[in-house]
């Protein structure tokens, strides 16, 4: 009798580890994070950075005394970086007074986007907020906004007014996989960053382009539309950060925001994706951050699985889904489980017409899509088989073997390729190569 080896793997499993098994030799890919060096002075690269820039003025030559700073953060990685843990804002904010802008000058502007932002002034610090203004944006308080434009696409751009009345808008962010923009980065600072709710609307609508897909950028709507509203605006310089998997500096590219960012995805690249051959079966376990609740891993790994899937393969999806479907009764800004009950056409008329949280709405969309496209299966303790079909999914299953079994029955192959993404803290990002 022939012996089967078993890879296997350790995970989070509802607060306790457990052990996720799958047949070795039948194990044909694993998505990878390629974790690098941390730069050993951070700020002193963003600061050559910002005075060699790719085509764009440096920043002596864009700042003049008495000019006015807007200092644009994300709220993912960047917002702790410059400001509670690392404090790399302070030496910036120095570099800035000895070009004759004083902190009074500059305001520092949270780019949230719609996402909650209770947290801001804990992230950004003491040491930072001692120095200069914050705003922290709320892309539902119309009295923040001022109108510049519309993207050829027809988005309206409001944006935060302290952006606008700027002499120098500056943004930094990090680059790694999303959806639906493709990559974070580059003009994503802007919309949604600072961007007004009706523009950030009219903007995730564009999800139900078949051009909208992780890793997309010439041909994406969405990503294209972000651009120009970022030129509308008038965004001079974006820094953009690669980091590895303990959330440290690697590389910085800084200039114009469409060029800069092109160069810092072929970076991102080599970190976030893996070169493998399409399998018949993909399985996936979310990420600790996201295993306990099965709305949060729709948004982008049920994506990763289909790109790791060859046509007519299958996803089978692993996480104890012990807290039901979302962390709130009412999903908050993610999706519901009744939205996503729906068919993917019904949730795109749901998004046209504004019935819903658009934000959740287009993050439903996005996973729905893949499941209508290839069967997933579940491997979880949250969700029975008649709960998991009612929403579209194939099947649930006790344990990862009769999942995996039945997703290698579906596709037609007893020993079907299996390809593995069993990411760690931010790695859940992970995706193939070739997008």
């Amino acid at each position: 009798m022939a012996i089967t080896t078993r890879r296997q793997y350790t995970v989070l499993w509802n607060g306790d580890e457990r052990c996720l098994e799958l047949p070795a030799e039948r194990v044909a890919a694993e998505l990878r994070f390629k974790d690098l060096p941390a730069l050993p002075d951070p700020a002193s690269a963003i600061l050559e950075a910002l005075e060699s820039p790719l085509a764009a003025p440096p920043l002596g030559e864009l700042v003049r005394p008495g000019a006015t700073v807007a200092l644009l953060v994300g709220d993912r990685m960047t917002d702790y970086m410059l400001g509670s843990r690392d404090r790399l804002a302070l030496p910036l904010l120095d570099h800035l007074n000895a070009l004759g802008v004083p902190d009074e000058s500059v305001t520092l502007v949270y780019a949230c986007g719609m996402h909650p932002h209770g947290h801001a002034e804990e992230r950004i610090g003491p040491a930072v907020l001692s120095r200069i203004r914050l705003v922290v944006h709320d892309g539902a308080d119309d009295s923040q906004m001022v109108y510049v434009g519309a993207t050829s696409r027809g988005t309206p751009v409001w944006v935060n007014r302290a952006v606008v009345d700027a002499d120098v808008r500056i943004g930094i962010g990090e680059v790694s996989p999303v959806g639906p923009a493709g990559w974070c980065g580059g003009g994503k600072i802007i919309l949604p960053g600072v961007c007004g709710r009706d523009t950030i609307e009219h903007n995730h609508r564009m999800v139900i382009s078949p051009e909208v897909r992780l890793g997309a950028v010439e041909r994406n709507p969405v990503r294209l539309d972000i651009e120009e509203a970022a030129e509308l605006v008038g965004l001079q310089l974006k820094v953009d950060l690669l980091v590895n998997s303990e959330q440290r500096i690697v590389a910085v590219y800084c200039g114009d925001f469409r060029k800069e960012w092109r160069e810092a995805i072929g970076g991102a690249r080599e970190i976030w994706t893996t070169e493998m051959e399409p399998t018949d079966v993909a399985v996936l376990y979310p990420g600790e951050a996201r295993e306990r609740y099965l709305g949060a891993p729709v948004y982008m790994t049920l994506g990763i699985g289909d790109m790791m899937t060859q046509p007519g393969g299958a996803i089978v999806l692993t996480l104890s889904a012990a807290g039901g479907w979302s962390q709130s009764s009412d999903g908050g800004h993610g999706p519901t489980e009744e939205m996503f009950s729906l068919p993917s056409t019904e949730i795109a008329r749901r998004m046209v017409r504004a019935q819903g949280s658009i934000r959740g709405l287009h993050i439903a969309y996005m996973g729905k899509v893949v499941a209508e496209r290839k069967p997933v299966f579940l491997h979880c303790d949250g969700f029975d088989d008649a709960r998991a079909r009612a929403l579209g999914f194939a099947g649930a299953f006790a344990t990862l073997e009769a999942a995996v079994a039945a997703a290698s029955e579906r596709v037609g192959r007893a020993s079907a390729s299996l390809s593995a993404s069993v990411p760690r803290g931010i790695q859940w990002r992970m995706m193939p190569r070739g997008v």
